[in-house]
């Protein structure tokens, strides 16, 4: 005698349940999953954290690349010609980069001006005779992983790639106590940063 099975069928009813069960399961995940990824666009750099590598070229076309400069301090600073408030910052990191050059200490500053404003960048740079690296990233390359909340905004880097200070706004780079975390990493003395006192004529200071 030869066995049958019977088919057990699930009533329709139960059929929408799973069904419903499922598609709502799927719609929690989904959600979960873009509350994720938007709050870690969002969250921003923090000091600690390895500094996102990069490849930008100045406006000689000469390539960049952070993680090149690993054994250094890195002075990375975002900047725009429309920015009133980097105008104001950039005549003390040329005298930062003055200073500490010699030190070890390398200043990248990358210009977020888009396609439309780029041509402002040289008599900017001129003007200011800035002889540190200006980069250029029209095409917001370093948006996302830096997650900047504006410019100006420096990040410090130590020689292992780590950020180690996070500064935004403008910042007067011949202050001491401005100084601090980096004159720390390049081990040299603070007094070294601030600007030389003009001598007259007869060897007394002006």
């Amino acid at each position: 005698m030869t066995e049958q099975t019977i088919p057990v069928t699930v009533p329709a009813q139960g059929k929408s349940r799973l069904l419903i069960l499922g598609v709502g399961t799927a719609i929690l995940i989904a959600v979960f999953t873009l509350v994720w990824l938007q709050s870690a666009k969002y969250e921003p750099l923090a000091v600690g954290k390895p500094a996102p590598d990069f490849s930008l070229s100045d406006l000689n076309d000469k390539p960049y690349r952070l993680t090149d400069f690993r054994g250094k301090v890195v002075f990375l600073n975002f900047w725009a010609t429309w920015c009133k408030p980097c105008r104001e910052e950039m005549p003390s990191m040329e005298i930062l980069n003055k200073n500490f050059e010699k030190d070890g200490l390398v200043i990248l500053a990358v210009s977020i001006d888009r396609v439309t404003t780029t041509k402002d960048i040289p008599p900017f740079v001129k003007g200011m005779n800035l002889t540190f690296p200006v980069l250029i990233d029209s095409w917001g390359r370093t948006d996302k992983p830096y997650k900047r909340m504006g410019v100006p905004e420096t990040f410090i880097i130590d020689q292992e790639g780590i950020i180690r200070e996070i500064v935004i706004g403008p910042r007067d780079w011949t202050r001491l106590d401005s100084l601090q975390v980096l004159t720390k990493l390049l081990n040299v003395t603070p007094k070294t940063a601030e600007q030389p006192v003009p001598v007259t004529a007869g060897g007394k200071p002006g």
